[in-house]
């Protein structure tokens, strides 16, 4: 029966006191502790780009003779030159995987795992470092030269990492391993850079796309995308335009509501581009971005702990409706300046990204509050409102040309304001609201950080080059919970500040211009900060840790990079040992959801390897194969976890083999392709997790095919993804299942077949 409002203060009283006794048994507290990472996780790898062709080059997949151009220390060098771990994937690249969105590129990359509940809904990993759920980001994402998203544990940063529309781009740049001399906080898995084309200062030019698919038992699904180049004055100024809408079809059913197809989305966007050159010393670019995401679902499936779906095949049980929205706008001005034997650049920006997800929690919290508070509820329904508001400015200075002593120094500085309104709100048995919030917070913070950094690299000889670099950083963090509810309360005003210094080493030896080992020594971490803990009554004292502290990476890689002269053979061979401490979890302590740092650490082995073989221009086959031995060093009680226990999402290996053949003397260029991926199997969660009981995702084999031809500028595409339709669970949830509830598995999307078309004009 609906609560009337007479005697609602003294019946929201007496469940109040009932709920507060739940929520200090724990049972409550680790149910909210669920709550900021509200994600499945997926994880794929591998296939990836070495130093064997000219991924910027629009012919590169047919065999180009070029070398990829990277940015990853800050420069424009040869990716074969690089002594990391690195992949590109140019926009040809992206266009042969008919990729619309992240999760379609991601399973090409080594060592690259992600969480996802659908477009915009994702948490990045690279080389196994997560322990599931994350409060911020462990992997750095950059637009160009920008980075996105808040640097805070409160505005769900680890959870909605940046699903780039990916139109229009020169190439995407994935960094692996810690990168926290250049890229600083929250890059201590690596950096994903998203770099899109500039404009030409000569040519008047564009390109358009279109494409349709069929996903099976799913709905219809189509892109289109198009970009101009204008040159405003030759040599001297230029603006691209471009635009892009994306509409996936989904292919999860609601059988709870009868909706078909709920994680059907919508992504679409636009990028205004203008450069300016007074002097062939200066200049100057302004950039302005906005996109957004919409999606009607989650889309994931519910399963036994057997493996096996409980509604039916792609089908889910939801009561209420779990819509996901967001808008990211970027603004952005890079003047650089050459002074012949230095370069200037100044690098602002301005971001705001505004998300709202909706979540049904009916299978935790109405059996929980009904069982232990005598709450009779129908359904129970996460509202989460995440808001962040950021501006970042770095400046630097660096040597130009190759000379014996190459250096760059700089300046950061970046202030944020984020503020995460978390709802949840219940149903009557009749359908009627429930007339009290179960939880109503708001938890507004601030963060502030000014870093400076450097690197000099001494070239010993033409084949010896030595590299050092730090990094000094100091942030400041102030946080509060405000607010109420039944399981609610407002918490004082908290406040952090630290220091953390990074570091990196390398050697490179160069045997020829086209083979090279490397030895590299690089640390990383994510920042610490204040915690929502409430102050004791009868001694103002925090019932809890008041703050956190920073966790912190070590890796040491070796590796090795060549091609033939001729480019015909590649290899590009990396292995590392990672050493993980201080490991941030989102823990239950005195009754409370809260980040603290884990007593033991992790270690991390793994191997990377991709060879790439081009017997002939038009015939290509890449093997790409991945080994990760993740493990915790020490038991973990938060975590459920023993000691020697592998990291959950985290298959040992991994391969890809793909082959792609092309008959360029023909007028209309044929070509064939196709790709193999094998993950192995994973477990979700840790062996006694408290919060999420284990659920094994086993293995999975899946099979892409491609075919297309070339008409002068025109280029068409008929694609196959998952050709025989395999079930693979990429991922899974188990939250849900604490009290009967079903585990929430993200699945190989079901097979589908497309066709695109695209025209450079």
């Amino acid at each position: 029966m609906a609560i009337k409002s007479e005697g609602n203060v003294a019946a929201a009283g007496r469940r109040h006191r009932a709920a507060q006794r739940l929520l200090l048994n724990g049972s409550a507290a680790a149910l909210l502790t669920c709550l900021p990472g509200l994600a499945t996780a997926q994880t794929v790898p591998i296939e990836a780009t070495t130093g064997a062709a000219d991924r910027t080059n629009p012919d590169a997949s047919n065999g180009g003779s070029g070398d990829i151009v990277v940015t990853a220390r800050k420069q424009s060098e040869r990716l074969l030159d690089v002594p990391q771990s690195v992949t590109a994937l140019s926009g040809a690249d992206l266009g042969k995987l008919n990729a619309t969105q992240f999760r379609d590129f991601a399973n090409t990359v080594p060592g690259l795992q992600f969480t996802t509940s659908g477009a915009g809904q994702t948490q990045v990993n690279i080389r196994g470092v997560t322990t599931g759920t994350s409060g911020s980001q462990t992997v750095g994402i950059y637009v160009d030269d920008v980075p996105y998203g808040a640097s805070t544990s409160f505005a769900q940063a680890g959870q909605l990492a940046l699903d780039q529309g990916l139109f229009d781009l020169d190439h995407v740049e994935v960094l692996r391993g810690p990168q926290g001399t250049l890229y600083g906080a929250s890059a201590l898995g690596g950096v994903i850079k998203y770099v899109p084309n500039a404009p030409d200062l000569n040519d008047f030019g564009g390109t358009g796309q279109a494409g349709v698919s069929s996903t099976r038992g799913g709905g219809t699904s189509y892109n289109g995308a198009a970009a101009v180049n204008v040159p405003l004055a030759s040599d001297v100024a230029a603006l691209r335009v471009g635009g892009y809408y994306s509409r996936d079809g989904g292919f999860v059913d609601n059988v709870a509501l009868g909706d078909r197809d709920v994680d059907r989305s919508r992504v679409y966007g636009a990028r205004l581009d203008l450069l300016v050159k007074p002097t062939d010393r200066l200049s100057i670019r302004l950039v302005g971005t906005g996109q957004n995401i919409r999606r009607e679902g989650r889309g994931t499936v519910d399963y036994d702990f057997d493996r096996s779906p409980r509604f039916g095949d792609l089908q889910q049980n939801r009561l209420v409706p779990e819509p996901f929205d967001q808008e990211f706008r970027l603004a952005s001005g890079t003047i650089s300046y050459d002074f012949g034997g230095a370069e200037l650049t100044s690098i602002s920006s301005y971001q705001t990204v505004r998300s709202t997800l909706h979540l049904d929690y009916s299978a935790l919290f109405v059996p929980l509050l009904g069982a232990t508070a005598g709450i009779p509820l129908r359904s129970a329904e996460v509202t989460i409102d995440p808001r962040t508001d950021k501006f970042a400015q770095e400046v630097r200075l660096q040597s130009s040309g190759t000379r014996t002593l190459e250096w760059l120094v700089g300046g950061f500085y970046t202030h944020e304001s984020s503020n995460s309104h978390q709802l949840i709100a219940g149903t009557n048995p009749n359908g009627t609201a429930f007339a009290v919030p179960i939880l109503d917070i708001q938890l507004p913070a601030k963060y502030k950080e000014i870093a400076g950094f450097g690197n000099v690299t001494l070239n010993v000889t033409d084949m010896l080059s030595l590299t050092g670099g730090i990094r000094y950083a100091h942030n400041e963090q102030r946080f509060a919970q405000t607010g109420g509810g039944l399981l609610g309360g407002s918490t004082p005003t908290r406040r952090s500040d630290e220091n953390v210094t990074t570091w990196l080493a390398s050697a490179q030896y160069k045997f020829s211009q086209d083979a090279n080992i490397y030895a590299r020594y690089a640390t990383g971490y994510r920042p610490g900060g204040p915690n929502a803990v409430s102050n004791d009554p009868a001694t103002g004292q925090p019932l809890a840790q008041p703050t956190f502290g920073a966790d912190r990476l070590k890796n040491y890689e070796l590796g090795f990079k060549a091609q033939t002269a001729d480019r015909k053979f590649a290899i590009d061979l990396a292995g590392y040992r990672i050493d993980w401490s201080d490991i941030q979890l989102v823990v239950t302590r005195n009754g409370l959801s809260l980040i603290s740092n884990a007593a033991g650490g992790a270690r991390i082995w793994g191997s990377e390897l991709t060879l790439t073989a081009r017997p002939t221009r038009d015939f290509v086959v890449t093997g790409a194969f991945g080994y990760t031995d993740a493990k915790l060093r020490a038991a973990d009680a938060d975590l459920g976890a023993r000691k020697g226990e592998r990291l959950p999402d985290v298959p040992k290996f991994t391969a890809a083999v793909s082959a792609d053949y092309g008959l360029p003397d023909v007028g209309i260029k044929p070509r064939v392709g196709a790709t193999v991926r094998f993950i192995s199997d994973r477990e979700t969660s840790f062996d006694a997790s408290p919060n999420a009981p284990q659920y094994d995702l086993g293995d999975y084999v899946s099979v892409d095919l491609r075919t297309g031809v070339s008409l002068g500028s025109v280029e068409a595409q008929l694609f196959a993804r998952n050709l025989f339709d395999e079930r693979g669970q990429l991922s899974g949830d188990a939250r849900l299942s604490l009290l009967g509830g079903p585990v929430q598995v993200a699945v190989l999307q079901p097979r589908t077949i497309g066709l695109s078309l695209s025209k450079r004009f």
